[in-house]
């Protein structure tokens, strides 16, 4: 209990101290000093904070519109032999909603005077219509297969490099090497050729959109003869609460000679690289802040300076070393706790204006984006972070002034 009232009284001085009038106006100006440069830092570290939350949730959105919930490969090779691999046994598991045969590999397609090299991805139509691909579409359509003929849809980057026409009838050119064959004295021959009709463009604004070309799985299948065989399986779940659960359940149906992974594991140097660079521009902003919480320190030395007879006087009332310190200790720490507050309600009122009006936007209203403006997430945790972050800062900041207490003004 007198532990309890010590803290309430030094909280009580403390607080006093940080609103009475100052001798000398300059600890006034250096108390303002400070706590303005803890908010602009915590201003800074919350808004940049929700711009990189933003671009994640952006990025994390397009790929998790292209890519499957869960992706099945061989560890060793890229073959799957259809008829041996447990397709019934994983569909029947609770919330897997649908299992896929995929047939992908890279493929050299020419059109007209252009060439590039691209992943050609066989699928099914349950797979177009269960993945609802034409909201990806931006020209054409998504049928593969009708008529008799077989369509592709690939990506806008490279529609755009192959300077692709839909409505013409010129074909898209895909060459692949032949596994079993090769004739080293005959290039042509040692390539299966086929042809697509160009069916439509789809656009997910991320790399794919460069890679990446559509087509019927019978048509991958006939030009990499791969009869028998997929190179992948992908699986969607019903709930996405559940997908960590279905993951590791289909990884001991599969055991060692496959690996199952999400939507992040499928991109992880991606999302690992962003959330280095986040990090690094979070210890940035806290040297910032750090340089910012040296101004505690003045402050603290100079109402040191100012209340010597008082600390004098506590001293002679009984008051020990450890109630003097925590006094000024307190102080800091509600000095920086007010900046903080103060800077991270400026940093949320910047980022929800910047939601609601897209005040900065990407460079010119011409350029080609998925989004028009930076976006913004204002995450609790962040908050979380920053005002802790502070507050150790700050206790460190005010330890140092606190040793002079110890030396010069108490017995």
């Amino acid at each position: 209990m007198a532990h309890k009232t010590n803290l309430h009284a030094s909280f009580f001085i403390a607080w006093r101290y940080l609103f009475s009038k100052k001798k000398h106006n300059i600890v006034n100006i250096i108390s303002i000093i400070s706590t303005v440069g803890i908010a602009v830092s915590a201003a800074a570290l919350i808004v940049v904070l929700s711009v990189f939350n933003g671009i994640e949730g952006v990025i994390t959105d397009s790929f998790n519109s292209f890519n499957p919930d869960l992706r099945i490969t061989p560890t060793r090779g890229k073959e799957i032999a259809v008829d041996s691999f447990p397709f019934q046994k994983i569909k029947n598991l609770n919330h897997v909603a649908s299992i896929h045969e995929i047939v992908s590999d890279l493929a050299l397609v020419t059109y007209k005077e252009q060439q590039v090299l691209a992943r050609i991805k066989g699928v099914n139509s349950q797979y177009v219509e269960e993945r609802n691909m034409e909201e990806l579409l931006i020209d054409g359509d998504f049928a593969l297969a009708g008529g008799g003929m077989n369509f592709g849809v690939c990506g806008a980057g490279m529609a755009a490099f192959l300077q692709l026409y839909l409505d013409e009838i010129e074909p898209l050119k895909v060459y692949y090497p032949k596994r079993t064959k090769k004739n080293l004295a005959n290039a042509v021959d040692a390539f299966y050729e086929r042809n697509l009709i160009p069916g439509g463009v789809f656009a997910t604004f991320t790399n794919y959109d460069d890679e990446y070309l559509f087509c019927n799985i019978e048509f991958a299948r006939t030009l990499m003869d791969y009869h028998g065989l997929c190179t992948s399986v992908e699986l969607f779940v019903s709930k996405e609460n559940k997908l960590e659960s279905v993951r590791e359940t289909v990884q001991d149906i599969l055991g060692d000679n496959y690996i199952v992974q999400d939507k992040f594991q499928q991109e992880e140097l991606l999302f690992k690289t962003m959330k280095s660079e986040k990090m690094m521009i979070f210890l940035i902003l806290v040297f910032v802040l750090v340089i910012a919480a040296f101004n505690i320190i003045s402050t603290m030395g100079m109402l040191i300076i100012e209340k010597k007879d008082d600390l004098r006087i506590l001293a002679s009332l009984g008051a020990n070393r450890r109630f003097i310190s925590r006094i000024f200790i307190l102080e800091g720490l509600v000095i920086s706790f007010l900046g903080g507050l103060a800077g991270m309600l400026f940093g949320a009122l910047i980022c929800f204006i910047q939601d609601t009006f897209h005040l900065i936007s990407y460079g010119n209203a011409e350029g080609f984006y998925i989004i028009d403006h930076y976006p913004v997430d204002l995450q609790g945790g962040d908050f979380l972070i920053v005002l802790i972050t502070i507050l150790i800062i700050s206790l460190l900041a005010s330890y140092f002034p606190v040793k002079i207490i110890k030396k010069r003004y108490t017995k």
